[in-house]
């Protein structure tokens, strides 16, 4: 079977996760794994989670670039590096932090009584919780 290479899409997608959230993912090689989202990428429509689709980097002994650096003490160590890789947006979803399930996120208004105090938040769409994700 070819390898397909999948494109880029031409501008970027409005992700639903956010740097720092707590989510699980659902599907793949690590599907029911949580983690953080370390980074989001959402022109690649991509995010970076913690302990989640480990890759394994071989690395050789290489020498330092640092000026005026020689002899031995002076070598960077090779060998296995483990590290996370990109997975796409749609395999992860929000866990709730009231109710601690994985949840669809919806969006709602925070109204107020000054100028510009009319915010938009994060929220669960299980239909017993229906709480703020976000810290509002």
């Amino acid at each position: 079977m070819a390898h397909v290479k999948r494109s880029v899409p031409e501008e970027p997608v409005k992700l639903k996760v956010k740097k720092g959230d707590l989510v699980e993912v659902i599907s793949g090689k690590d599907k029911g794994k949580q983690g953080e989202i370390l980074q989001a990428m959402p022109k690649e429509n991509k995010v970076i989670v913690k302990g989640a689709n480990m890759m394994v980097k071989h690395t050789k002994d290489r020498p330092s670039r640092a000026p005026g650096a020689s002899g031995p003490n002076n070598v960077i160590k090779g060998g296995r590096i483990e590290k996370e890789a990109p997975l796409f947006a749609s395999k992860v979803m929000v866990v709730c932090p009231n109710c601690k399930r994985p949840t669809r996120v919806g969006y709602d208004f925070k109204e107020g009584d000054e100028k510009l105090s009319r915010r938009k938040f994060r929220k669960c769409k299980h239909p017993d919780c229906g709480k703020s994700i976000d810290t509002v």
